[in-house]
């Protein structure tokens, strides 16, 4: 059984969790309500909403994973630089258009804004299969860092702990909704970011302090200081591969640009990048549990681990007290629920919105519209659950592939649907068919051994992607 105070402030945290999210069911009267929080929410709840999204389980359990054993590279190559772009790169792009075009159209989800920018039914069919997809692969790797967060927790197996987190989250996300979901969002943003400073102002201590650190890792291997490393860890190509991804690749992203929808006023959404990158630089605090944990094992203070993605978990029970321990458990925990009660309001409203109404034209009413949303919501958490018990591989590289396969999917022809007026549907189906399944297919390929490029596999199919929208919507007759 874990610590009784840590135990004591994840009960007053979760307390507040399932209050905000019970906060929300008085507001959830419709579908709409459900997937957009009915268009009511200001800047500062969108930008913190914005990135607790993008700080998921992959952030604060897979990349201290990497931190442990890279050092610096994974920080250099992706938070440090190449997040804080995407909220600059992402807002500026599509938050106006798609806030402007859902309220004048009505649209409610991603496939809804497919449809209206080219209309053709077949690509809000194939953009919701491409949704589906890549969040039940996502989800996958945010149920297993739960698991492995909470088993730290409660001094329980994996199993239990993956059992406790599916019941939170699921939980206020099947009855709160979006709303549920952006005012849990919130709060714990606000939780990251006092993790990740206690992480960077209690942890150096226990290695020397930070140079000490340094010269720790150094020593061991100097590539570990370096942003990237032809001869250990990450290449040059992999840092170019992280830029291409997650500071452009990030418009793919629908638990990202979904939350455009959500905001009051277009005029609003000024604020919200700058807000958003600000809290994000704090969290990237975070990842420096990998590296101090890695220190402390170079020092033979602490036996090294066996499985990366415990470094954050084994970081915080070995270095911290009960209280600090159950502050920062919470931070990473947060990180956790934030992404996947995204994901699950996402999948849900693809089901409801997409597939159901739309798609096979059953009729909903506003309160039947809101329940199937809610009963979406439970079979998405029991199906990603149940392939979450045995999680195929490395958190931090399972949340890479999905995040690659829905940027080369879906972030070309949403962009250009929305900016670029010689884009067509022949050039839209095109690129979204083509990115999605090559994006798969050089995944299965590099996990098989069948290949080895020096780019990352999402990366390749993101540029092939861009390059087929351009072509074939030239090609073909201007829409």
């Amino acid at each position: 059984m874990g610590h009784p105070v840590i135990i004591g402030i994840f009960v007053a945290y979760f307390a507040i969790v399932i209050g905000l999210g019970y906060l929300a069911t008085k507001t959830q009267k419709n579908m709409t309500d459900f997937i957009v929080a009915g268009r009511q929410m200001g800047p500062v709840l969108v930008a913190f909403s914005t990135c607790a999204t993008i700080a998921s389980g992959f952030f604060f359990v897979g990349l201290p994973g990497l931190c442990y054993n890279l050092g610096y590279q994974p920080l250099l190559s992706l938070p440090a630089v190449n997040a804080i772009l995407a909220y600059v790169i992402v807002f500026g792009l599509l938050a106006k258009p798609m806030r402007y075009l859902s309220e004048k159209h009505g649209a409610l989800t991603v496939p809804d804004l497919f449809q209206t920018l080219y209309g053709d039914k077949r690509i809000r069919t194939l953009c919701s299969t491409i949704i589906l997809i890549g969040i039940f692969a996502y989800m996958v790797s945010q149920w297993a860092a739960m698991g492995l967060m909470f088993q730290t927790l409660l001094g329980s197996s994996y199993i239990v702990g993956l059992m406790v987190g599916v019941v939170i989250v699921g939980g206020y996300c099947t009855f709160g909704g979006q709303t549920g979901n952006i005012y849990n969002d919130a709060f714990q943003m606000v939780v990251m970011m006092l993790g990740g400073i206690l992480v960077i102002t209690l942890g150096f201590q226990h290695v020397g302090g930070f140079t000490q650190m340094n010269l720790t890792l150094g020593k061991a291997r100097p590539e570990m200081l370096l942003p990237f490393s032809d001869t250990y860890g990450l290449s040059f190509w992999t840092f170019i591969s992280f830029f291409l991804l997650y500071a452009v690749g990030t418009v793919g992203q629908p638990q990202f640009t979904t939350r455009f929808y959500t905001i009051r006023k277009v005029d609003m959404l000024r604020w919200a990048p700058a807000i958003a990158a600000s809290c994000y630089f704090v969290i990237t605090f975070f990842l420096f549990a990998g590296m101090i944990y890695r220190a402390a094992v170079l020092q033979g203070k602490v036996p090294a681990l066996t499985n990366p993605d415990m470094a954050v978990s084994q970081y915080i029970v070995t270095f911290m007290n009960p209280t600090m321990a159950g502050l920062v458990l919470a931070a990473a925990v947060a990180a956790i629920m934030s992404t996947v009660s995204t994901f699950i309001v996402v999948a849900a409203s693809t089901i409801t919105r997409d597939i159901l109404e739309q798609g096979m034209g059953k009729k909903l009413s506003e309160s039947q519209g809101l329940l199937y949303s809610r009963l979406a919501s439970i079979v998405i958490c029991l199906l990603t659950v149940l392939l979450a018990v045995k999680p195929p591989d490395l958190i931090a590289w399972l949340g890479n592939a999905a995040f690659g396969f829905l940027s080369a999917s879906l972030g070309p022809a949403l962009v250009a649907g929305v900016r670029w007026r010689r884009a067509n549907w022949q050039g839209a189906l095109a690129s979204m068919f083509v990115g999605g399944g090559l994006s798969l297919v050089l995944y299965f390929m590099k996990t098989a051994k069948m290949i080895n490029p020096k780019l990352d596999t999402g990366a390749i199919a993101f540029l092939v992607s861009i390059g087929v929208m351009i072509v074939v919507s030239v090609l073909t007759p201007e829409q």
